[in-house]
């Protein structure tokens, strides 16, 4: 059988089979056999059995993903982003406000966390690395967006609500845009919570990409001592925010 590498099994193909609802197991091999020769997607997939990542049901002949899944992108946060300038900066950061962290990029229609440095205080801003929030209903979000035209957030607005990660009489799109215009003035974002009022959060977005990943930083804590210093918080954001813009 052939063995797949670490490469192969970063396929875009199969870093989908991860976001299986429990229950869609028969799906896996359908999405992990789009773009591939029937045959690799059968030595795809009795590697990933056979490494502990999916498990076979010879009897309904149908592969469940496994919690072991999710390591397959962990070498990016043990190998790749601890020597990455971003990384640098959350640490700096994190001294400098005492504040918890965070490291987001967008997927699809959310904001995916790839690092959060948690404050020694506590008021986490999120639940962790692998939080997933709505990129319109967080301060992240709002920075990652805040680069991008109108009509690029317009749209991720539209399939947002048809996704129902909003209201749109709780969130209409013009209060949407004043959002995002705001940030684009002042650099940076404040938006508490949605999800946990009692923290809140001021993010920017980075000047440069990491491996083509587009990244916000936020500094996120108890919403009362947030909201007391956004504009201290915000400067310091971009002072260390800034100096990353390329020379030339």
């Amino acid at each position: 059988m052939h063995r797949i590498g670490r490469d192969e099994l970063d396929h875009p193909r199969l870093r989908d089979i991860g976001a299986l609802p429990p229950g869609a197991a028969s799906a896996v091999a359908d999405r992990a056999g789009a773009g591939f020769r029937s045959s690799s997607v059968a030595d795809i997939l009795k590697t990933l059995s056979h490494g502990g990542y999916i498990s076979f049901d010879p009897i309904t002949r149908t592969y469940f993903p496994t919690t072991r899944l999710g390591e397959l992108g962990d070498w990016i946060m043990t190998d790749l982003l601890p020597r990455s300038y971003p990384v640098a900066t959350l640490r700096q950061l994190r001294e400098a406000t005492g504040h918890t962290v965070l490291l987001g990029t967008p997927n699809e229609l959310e904001v995916l966390y790839l690092a959060v440095l948690e404050s020694a205080e506590g008021g986490r801003a999120t639940s962790g690395r692998r939080t997933h929030r709505p990129l319109i209903k967080s301060g992240v979000g709002h920075a990652l967006l805040s680069i991008e035209d109108d009509r690029f957030v317009e749209r991720v607005y539209r399939r947002s609500a048809a996704r129902g990660f909003c209201d749109r009489a709780e969130l209409p799109l013009k209060v949407l845009m004043q959002q995002i215009e705001a940030c684009r003035h002042a650099g940076y974002a404040f938006m508490r919570d949605t999800f946990n009022p009692a923290a809140a959060i001021v993010a920017a977005p980075l000047p440069v990409a990491l491996h083509a990943q587009r990244l916000a930083i936020g500094v996120g804590g108890p919403a009362e001592r947030i909201a007391a210093y956004v504009p201290q918080i915000g400067e310091l954001l971009l002072a260390h925010v800034r100096p990353l813009v390329p020379a030339g």
